[in-house]
């Protein structure tokens, strides 16, 4: 029984002693993060806001929201209905703030790019009060597309996956105008990924109801849903019923020119005349400022843009970031910047003197590299692992179809977005004149 439970702190479990929940490898969001402050507990069907929003499918879950499809009975349409973490809700005005003025200055032609939330209203659950955030719905976002493409009987872990080249245009050239939109409003986005780049769907609102619901058959590679079990075998009241796979609108995202781009999530964003004392933005898309300290405005979002040119054209990262050992920021930061000193070319000796305390691990008194680990162990000697430089790294990740002077095209371009200095940087409007976003 329910007066039998004892309520779950708002820790994620450490040790599997710790754990309400029988271990799964079902693909969704960890059974466990349904606790005070953590996800709302959502089960299709489920109505919000007084009954004007009622699910029928799950459409996608992040570190602090689920997103569903639901039915909007008031305006007669299908909406995105995005519920924050209750933790994540706990401060919303930063982000409330950020929507208003997007929404104040949606009727510029640019605006088209960016996911404007049509309402935004509070539930109660037993897990807390959770920001709840209303939108069109999207297709899958620019993180799983390209995978989605490909048949599922074609899938494998070795295979590269990368957007064919026409539609990585599309994807840049749009995630530019949605920037060029923020930065001209003052608003860094500070998330810029692939998981916040999302493709509009067609006219979905004239579909009946049983086309677009939860697909729970187990058929067309769609695992049933997976009924919760807690370990001591009592019900649970802060966790839903079942867990559900995410079932994207690919089926009604239009795959060719017609496809228009928007970004989203502006969790992490910030007024450019007020930056927070802590930026999230994902590791490897970092800017150097985020690593050793130093003004942050808009050009941040412009350097995550220019590592995203490499990573849709190649369908592989420009920098990979570990975090391995006992010291595992130092050690992600540390390879970081190795990695843009190899690819990019030399780090400013200003960096390595009076910014990067560690530097003299790395580098010897000529800018000869080291070993940091040379002399730990008798008899151990290795070189220092050095990365390629930029322009071999595209040559042998260039899609097939892109000859010799386009791939030098896009290396100079990638070149110029990536300059240490962020007032050397090109705005998002300066970018979109050059001439490969123009064909």
């Amino acid at each position: 029984m329910p007066s039998q439970l004892r309520t779950p702190s708002f820790e994620l479990p450490k040790t599997d002693s710790d754990r309400r929940f029988l271990e799964t490898d079902y693909p969704s969001e960890w059974a466990e993060a349904y606790r005070p402050g953590g996800f709302h507990p959502v089960n299709l069907g489920d109505s919000f806001k007084d009954g004007q929003y009622r699910v029928i499918r799950k459409l996608g879950y992040g570190s602090f929201s689920t997103v569903w499809l639901a039915k909007d009975h008031l305006n007669a349409r299908y909406v995105a209905l995005k519920v924050m973490k209750a933790r994540a809700s706990l401060k919303p005005e930063p982000v409330l703030s950020i929507i208003k003025r997007i929404k104040d200055h949606s009727d510029d032609s640019m605006a088209k790019h960016i996911l404007i939330y049509r309402d935004i209203f509070q539930h109660q659950g037993p897990n807390g009060t959770h920001l709840c955030l209303v939108s069109e719905p999207m297709g899958p976002t620019a993180a799983s597309l390209a995978e989605e493409l490909i048949p599922f009987e074609n899938r494998t872990y070795d295979r590269t996956i990368r957007y064919p080249k026409y539609m990585a245009r599309i994807i840049l050239k749009h995630t530019l105008i949605g920037l060029a939109f923020l930065h001209k409003n003052d608003i860094v986005h500070a998330d810029l990924q692939p998981g916040n780049i999302l493709p509009a769907t067609s006219e979905i609102d004239a579909l009946c109801e049983d086309d677009l619901k939860q697909d729970q058959s187990g058929q067309d590679h769609y695992p049933k849903p997976l009924t919760l079990q807690r370990i001591d075998g009592l019900e649970d009241i802060w966790a839903p019923r079942r867990l559900y796979l995410d079932q994207s609108l690919l089926r009604y995202t239009p795959i060719d020119s017609r496809m228009l781009w928007k970004i989203s999530d502006f969790g992490s964003a910030f007024l450019t005349q007020t930056p927070p004392k802590a930026v999230v933005t994902p590791d490897a898309l970092r800017a150097p400022e985020l690593i050793l300290g130093g003004v942050v405005n808009s050009s941040i979002d412009i350097w995550s843009f220019g590592c995203l040119v490499y990573e849709f054209l190649t369908g592989d990262t420009l920098f990979c970031v570990p975090k391995l050992g006992p010291n595992e920021e130092e050690s992600g930061d540390d390879d970081h910047l190795l990695q843009m000193n190899d690819i990019l070319g030399p780090l400013p000796e200003a960096w390595l003197k009076h910014k990067w305390p560690r530097a003299n691990q790395y580098f010897g008194p000529n800018r000869e590299r080291l070993d940091p680990n040379a002399g730990q162990n008798a008899g151990y000697q290795q070189e220092p692992y050095i990365d390629e430089p930029l322009e071999l790294l595209f040559e042998k990740n260039k899609p097939e179809n892109m000859d010799g002077t386009e791939a030098s095209v896009i290396t100079s371009l990638i070149r110029g977005i990536l300059q240490y200095d962020p007032s050397q940087r090109p705005s998002a409007a300066k970018l979109l004149e050059h001439p490969w976003f123009q064909d």
